[in-house]
């Protein structure tokens, strides 16, 4: 058996490592992994450049950033595996809620016009000389605070000028809340659904409907260690698909929900996470409920796919909130990172049909379509 240790952070998304771990599909390619839940994104980037675990749950736009030396220390990081699509939202505090239903009394119906209110609040609160706004994001270099900017920006809101955004862990939002240090906050499941269910939070919209099946997390390891253990990088790959597989099978959500809330792996609700899974958004004063369709996407529309145009997309963000300037050769450095001709030959030698491209067109898409045969989600942004 070859020893992998693999850290991780206490998110749904995390769920293909625990499965592979839990229905031994890590153990059936010859793999002892144990799974290390971390504390932070930064501890766990750091492990993952000193070599204290193999492999990692990572934020995708980490790897960009930590390849670049941005932000840390440098190290070439590379991926060959996405953990799925979506699974973020943005949420506010029930006081900011309320304010903000002053301007709009059907707030909760309109998830896609919540920026545009948030706005005249914003405008109103400056016009006041009042302090901005405070939203969390999980790290600077992430999904979440890119997707926080975009939809942001779809209503004309100055995400460096008109608000403050800051950084707390995902599992400490509802604390940051409670506490009143933050306003509001864009986090990965199962915490938005967390802090709804604890009370202290409302859901105005999620990251599906900011940019429709957006990528998110990425299995990170160093490129000295896939260039030295490419059978194992394969074998963990492998697993990990299988696992996804697993995940995407009605059938099997009531043992998932068990595995994920146990406390060594995410440690939230039931609840919480049902909610999460089923894509169930809700206000529990008014018991109202909507249901976003694709939530969280752990499998189809070739979700684990590394696509390089995702990461030439995170490249340029990183661009327009300046932490990268005209200097990076977008094109070059994604393809340094995502190695997506790798994942295809994994994958493909196990008879599944994959696109022959690395790229494809973003933002196009207003409903589900197919390139070369294979069926692709829609990829809209807001």
């Amino acid at each position: 058996m070859k020893n992998v240790n693999i850290g991780f952070i206490p998110l749904t998304d995390s769920a293909p490592l625990i499965v592979a771990k839990e229905q031994g599909f890590f153990e059936k390619q010859g793999l002892n992994v144990q799974l290390q839940k971390e504390v932070s994104w930064s501890n766990i980037r750091d492990k993952l450049i000193f070599g204290e675990v193999e492999a990692a749950h990572m934020l995708a736009p980490m790897l960009m950033a930590t390849t670049l030396g941005i932000g840390g220390l440098k190290k070439h990081l590379v991926t060959a595996y996405s953990f799925g699509l979506n699974g973020n939202a943005v949420g506010v505090s029930n006081t900011l809620f309320n304010e903000m239903k002053q301007y709009d009394s059907d707030l909760l119906l309109k998830p896609r016009e919540s920026a545009y209110v948030l706005k005249k609040l914003i405008q109103k609160r400056a016009a006041n000389r009042q302090e901005p706004l405070r939203f969390a994001v999980v790290f600077p270099f992430s999904m979440h605070h890119y997707l926080l900017r975009h939809w942001l920006k779809s209503a004309g809101v100055d995400a460096d000028r008109d608000v403050q955004i800051v950084v707390v862990p995902p599992s400490s939002v509802v604390k940051a809340l409670e506490e009143k240090l933050i306003d509001g906050y864009c986090v990965g499941e199962p915490w938005s659904s967390h802090a709804v269910k604890c009370g202290t939070a409302v859901t105005l919209i999620t990251g599906y409907e900011i940019w429709n099946n957006a990528p998110e997390k990425v299995l990170g390891v160093t490129k000295q260690w896939a260039d030295e253990n490419k059978t194992t990088h394969q074998k963990l790959i492998t697993a990990l698909y299988q696992a996804s597989e697993w995940i995407d099978r009605v059938e099997h959500k009531e043992q998932l929900i068990k595995y994920l809330a146990r406390p060594e792996y995410v440690g939230a609700p039931e609840a919480s996470l049902c909610n999460a899974i089923d894509g169930d958004i809700y206000h529990p004063d008014t018991q109202f409920c909507r249901k976003v369709i694709n939530f969280s996407v752990p499998f189809k529309y070739l979700a684990n796919f590394p696509w390089q145009s995702h990461a030439e997309w995170i490249l340029e963000q990183m661009k327009e909130s300046n932490q990268i300037d005209d200097s990076v050769d977008i094109q070059k450095v994604a393809a340094s990172i995502y190695l997506t001709d790798t994942y295809r030959e994994i994958i493909s030698s196990q008879g599944v049909v994959l696109p022959s491209v690395n790229h494809k067109k973003e933002g196009i898409h207003l409903q589900p379509w197919l390139l070369e045969g294979v069926e692709l989600g829609e990829d809209c942004f807001i």
